[in-house]
C-alpha cells in the first residue's frame, strides 16, 4: 500500500498524462472511462493495448485502488496487480473507488497514469427502500432497480431476515448517511448507512450487507434513560443529529468518532427540561433548527458543535416570536436554501410550519420561516374551516421546487396548496377503503436514474400501496408511474444508490 499524494490529485475521471520526459507519448486503449461491479461478483478482467513513441520502450506496470470517501487522512493506494493484464475479483464495499493503471517506460523513466472511478455495488446499495411496521414492529422491504428506476422485484422483510429481529416500534423517517464511522470491514472508516428510525428504537445499517451496526442500546455513548421516540438526520458541517425522547445528541462527523452520538444538548446552563418536535429544518449547508414543546421556543445548533442549543432571536417585522409563543407546531419542514454571495458567504433558509395555538386549539396558523443564522422572522397566514389545510394531515413540502405543501384530508385524499396564493386543490383520491399514511416529495438526477416523483403511501387490510406519481407545474400529472406493494403500513420510502449522499437527499416529513 502507498499513500495516495501528488500522483493521484484526482478522484474522479482523469486520463492525464504526466510527462517526466519531453517527446514521449504511451498510448493505452482498453479500458472503459467507468465501471460499476458488484462486490464478491464480479471481476476486473481487462488487457489493455499499450504503445510508446520511443520503439525501445520496455514497460512495467501497476494496477492499484483507492477510496474516493474518506474524511480526516490521505487515500490509501492498494495494489492489485504488477501486470500488464488486470484480472480481479471485485471484494471492496460497496462505495465509490478509484482504478489506478501505471506504465513506465523503464529505459526513460516517463509513466502515464489512467485514473478510472469503479462504483462498487451489492443488491443491496441499488432500489427504493421501504420502511413498515406491522403496529408494534418495524422492517425493511428494497424494490430492485437494476435497469431503471421503475422496479423490477422485491426484496421483503429484509432487516429481520438478515439481523435476525425486527426492529421494536411503529416506523418513522427513513435517512442515509454516507460518512458515518464503523468498524464493519475490520478497520474504522466510512461506511455508507440506512438508518430505520421507529418510535421505540432506531437501527444504523450497512448498505453493502443490510446488517445492522448499532441500536439505540448501544448508539450512544452513555446508555439511554429513554428510548424513543427516534430519528436520525444529516445536518450542515458534516454534522449527524439523533432525536431521542425530545433530546438531541449530535456526531461531528469530520472529527474522530466511531459512530456513536454523545451526551444530550442541554437547553441552558440551568440544564432546563425541553422536549424537542418530530419536525426539524436542517440539510448539509447549515445549522439545524428544532422547535422546544416544552417551552414553544426554537433553537438552533450550528454544524453540530457544543453542549447547548444556541437561542434564536427575531427579526423585525416578525408577526410571531421565534421564542415562548404559546404555540404547538403541528408540522415543520425545508421549503429552499439560498446561497448569499460575498461578502456574506453563507446560507439562508426558507421554511414553512403549520401552528396550533396552545390556549385556543381552534386557532391554528400556517406560517413561512425565513432563517438567517440566528435569526428567523415568522409571516403568518390565519387558517379557518374553510381551508382544507386546517384539516390536514400527513404534510410535506416540495423542496427547491413548485411553493407548494401537499397534505391528505379525509383519509383518502390528496391535496396541494400553493403558499404563494394560498389556493387548494384536489390532487387525487387512493380508492375506497384505503387511508393514506405518508405524502412525499422525491427527487434524484442520476443518469438513467432520474426521477421527481409525488409519492402516496397507504394501507388496507394489512397491506400498503406506494403510488409514485410525475408531476407537472407542481400538480400530480396522470396515473402512477409505479406502485409499489407490500405487507404492513409503510412509514416511509428513500432511494438508494452508489451515487447518492447526503448532500444529494434531503431528509425531511
Amino acid at each position: 500500500m502507498m499513500v495516495v499524494v501528488a500522483m493521484m490529485t484526482a478522484c474522479k475521471k482523469d486520463h492525464s498524462n504526466y510527462d517526466y520526459k519531453t517527446g514521449e507519448k504511451i498510448t493505452v486503449k482498453g479500458i472503459e472511462s467507468s465501471y460499476t461491479l458488484i462486490s464478491e461478483l464480479d471481476r476486473l478482467t481487462l488487457t489493455p493495448e499499450v504503445s510508446s513513441t520511443e520503439p525501445n520502450a520496455q514497460f512495467e506496470y501497476l494496477w492499484g485502488i483507492y477510496e474516493t470517501n474518506v474524511q480526516g487522512s490521505a487515500p490509501v493506494l492498494d495494489t492489485l496487480a504488477k501486470t500488464k493484464d488486470l484480472n480481479y475479483l471485485i471484494k471492496q464495499a460497496a462505495k465509490g473507488w478509484v482504478l489506478v493503471y501505471r506504465v513506465t517506460n523503464k529505459t526513460t523513466g516517463y509513466s502515464q497514469y489512467i485514473n478510472v472511478p469503479v462504483n462498487v455495488v451489492t443488491e443491496f446499495t441499488r432500489g427504493w427502500y421501504v420502511a413498515k411496521d406491522d403496529g408494534t414492529q418495524s422492517d425493511l422491504d428494497l424494490f430492485l432497480t437494476p435497469t431503471s428506476i421503475v422496479p423490477t422485484g422485491k426484496r421483503e422483510n429484509l432487516y429481520s431476515s438478515i439481523n435476525g429481529s425486527k426492529l421494536p416500534g411503529q416506523a418513522n423517517l427513513l435517512s442515509f448517511l454516507s460518512a458515518y464511522k464503523s468498524t464493519v470491514t475490520g478497520t474504522l472508516g466510512n461506511t455508507r448507512t440506512l438508518v430505520l428510525s421507529t418510535d421505540k428504537d432506531v437501527a444504523t445499517v450497512n448498505v453493502n450487507t443490510l446488517k445492522k451496526i448499532f441500536t439505540l442500546d448501544n448508539l450512544l455513548f452513555d446508555a439511554p434513560t429513554v428510548k424513543g421516540p427516534c430519528q436520525v438526520f444529516p445536518g450542515g458541517g458534516s454534522a449527524y443529529y439523533l432525536l431521542n425522547g425530545g433530546n438531541v445528541h449530535s456526531i461531528v462527523n469530520i472529527s474522530a468518532n466511531i459512530g456513536k452520538f454523545g451526551g444530550r444538548f442541554l437547553k441552558d446552563a440551568n440544564n432546563t427540561p425541553y422536549s424537542l418536535s418530530k419536525y426539524f429544518i436542517s440539510n448539509t449547508l447549515s445549522n439545524a433548527y428544532f422547535f422546544d414543546e416544552t417551552s414553544s421556543t426554537f433553537f438552533a445548533i450550528g454544524n453540530g458543535y457544543g453542549t447547548a442549543l444556541s437561542s434564536i432571536s427575531d427579526v423585525t417585522g416578525t408577526a410571531m416570536s421565534a421564542s415562548n409563543n404559546n404555540q404547538k407546531v403541528l408540522y415543520m419542514g425545508l421549503k429552499s436554501a439560498t446561497y448569499l454571495p460575498s461578502p456574506a458567504l453563507r446560507y439562508v433558509f426558507t421554511g414553512c410550519a403549520v401552528f396550533q395555538d396552545k390556549s385556543n386549539s381552534s386557532n391554528k396558523t400556517l406560517s413561512s420561516i425565513d432563517i438567517d443564522g440566528y435569526t428567523m422572522k415568522l409571516t403568518n397566514t390565519s387558517l379557518t374551516n374553510a381551508d382544507k389545510l386546517y384539516n390536514g394531515a400527513n404534510m410535506t413540502l416540495m423542496y427547491g421546487q413548485e411553493n407548494l405543501m401537499y397534505f391528505s384530508m379525509g383519509g383518502n385524499q390528496v391535496w396541494s396548496r400553493n403558499l404563494s396564493n394560498n389556493f387548494e386543490k384536489l390532487e387525487y383520491t387512493v380508492p375506497a377503503g384505503e387511508e393514506i399514511t405518508f405524502i412525499r416529495h422525491k427527487t434524484g438526477a442520476e443518469t438513467n436514474y432520474a426521477y421527481n416523483y409525488i409519492m402516496v403511501g397507504s394501507k388496507i387490510n394489512g397491506t400498503y400501496k406506494i403510488r409514485m406519481f410525475n408531476k407537472a407545474s407542481g400538480s400530480i400529472s396522470g396515473s402512477p408511474v409505479a406502485t409499489l406493494e407490500g405487507t404492513g403500513t409503510a412509514k416511509d420510502i428513500l432511494y438508494i444508490s452508489p451515487s447518492v449522499s447526503e448532500s444529494t437527499n434531503t431528509i425531511q416529513w
